[in-house]
């Protein structure tokens, strides 16, 4: 090809009005490649991003689990309340002079000791 005829071709291949190089061929679209390095990035992304999930979900879970466990103390703390005052009643029952006395004489056979038998002591 001699110089004239290159100059022939690149007139017709470019645009006559503004001089630029029109290509009208359709453009073969370009595959989406990743490389090695941005594979690595998007797979620690991919990790952190789950690896904060499961954290979150796990301590929500725990969160209501210990909700639960406090729960059941308090009825247990109750619980122990209501047996502890009944135990506090029944030991101020089972001191009190009144059943002592009765106690004594329904149970042992005891009786009121008459005058000689008391001793005071200097």
């Amino acid at each position: 090809m001699t110089g004239p005829e290159k100059v022939a071709i690149l007139k017709k291949s470019r645009n006559h009005r503004t001089g630029i190089r029109v290509n009208n061929a359709r453009r073969r679209r370009s595959r989406f490649r990743l490389t090695p390095r941005q594979m690595v990035f998007i797979f620690a992304l991919l990790f952190l991003y789950m690896g904060t999930g499961i954290s979150y979900v796990w301590s929500t879970f725990e969160k209501t689990q210990i909700g639960y466990d406090l729960s059941q103390l308090k009825k247990e703390e109750l619980r122990l309340k209501e047996i502890g005052r009944k135990l506090r009643l029944e030991l101020a029952f089972l001191k009190s002079p009144e059943n002592l006395e009765s106690l004594a004489t329904k149970r042992f056979g005891l009786r009121q000791p008459s005058h000689e038998q008391i001793v005071v002591l200097p």
